[in-house]
């Protein structure tokens, strides 16, 4: 049987990566791994007491949700933004999206605005509850249907690099209460009716508006810490 040190609790049953997997998710979210700490390979074996190769498949896919960042040459680290990172990723993000949601517009059927409808119905489900991981990954669906719809897919890549990894560090700054959740009210609805209008510039100024208002509360949150 597994056993581990003191900051992880007793692995749960399933396949080995996938326990391993939600063991650091959960470490991460609540706290016990900090934003920018270094999670050597090594050491992370011998606490959980499970091969290195395991180790190196969990942080694989770990990197895959934006919870940790994996550099060559000098290792793995949870995933840390400072304020003026998110700004810049911010108004990168307005800039790459703006583009894919004149892009997807070009070609989106009723089946696209369907399932668009579907993505922000399931998003706001999430909205009221402490599901922080479930409300980010609803959030980030809706925005990766338009991105996949534009049909370019080095701007799909370019923004999954960008967004993703934000994403989950706003959902760290959540689960923590650094950041508080507010009731939002159809927030995707206004970028739907912006590519329906077929309006360029309504498409550009909503999905602006829609990141800033987003982005503003962990800008404060980062000033304040």
């Amino acid at each position: 049987m597994l056993t581990t040190d003191r900051r992880f609790p007793a692995m749960k049953a399933g396949p080995l990566r996938s326990r391993v997997v939600n063991l650091l998710k959960d470490a991460i979210f609540s706290g016990k791994l900090e934003p920018g700490e270094a999670l050597p390979e090594m050491r992370l074996a011998r606490e959980l007491q499970v091969s290195q190769a395991t180790i190196r498949e969990a942080l694989v896919q770990l990197e895959q949700l934006g919870l940790v960042v994996r550099e060559a040459n000098r290792g793995t680290n949870v995933t840390r933004f400072s304020a003026r990172e998110i700004e810049e990723r911010a108004q990168l993000r307005i800039l790459l999206e703006g583009e894919a949601m004149e892009q997807a517009a070009r070609q989106l059927t009723e089946g696209d605005y369907a399932r668009l409808a579907a993505l922000q119905a399931a998003f706001e489900e999430k909205i009221d509850g402490d599901d922080h991981f479930g409300r980010i990954e609803a959030d980030l669906a809706f925005h990766r249907y338009i991105w996949e719809r534009s049909g370019n897919t080095t701007l799909l890549r370019l923004l999954e690099q960008l967004t993703t990894p934000l994403f989950a560090f706003t959902c760290m700054l959540r689960s923590r209460k650094i950041v508080t959740s507010r009731v939002v009210v159809n927030p995707h609805e206004r970028l739907i009716e912006a590519m329906r209008s077929g309006d360029r510039e309504l498409m550009r100024k909503r999905i602006r508006e829609h990141i800033e208002t987003s982005s503003a509360a962990f800008l404060r949150a980062q000033a304040g810490r």
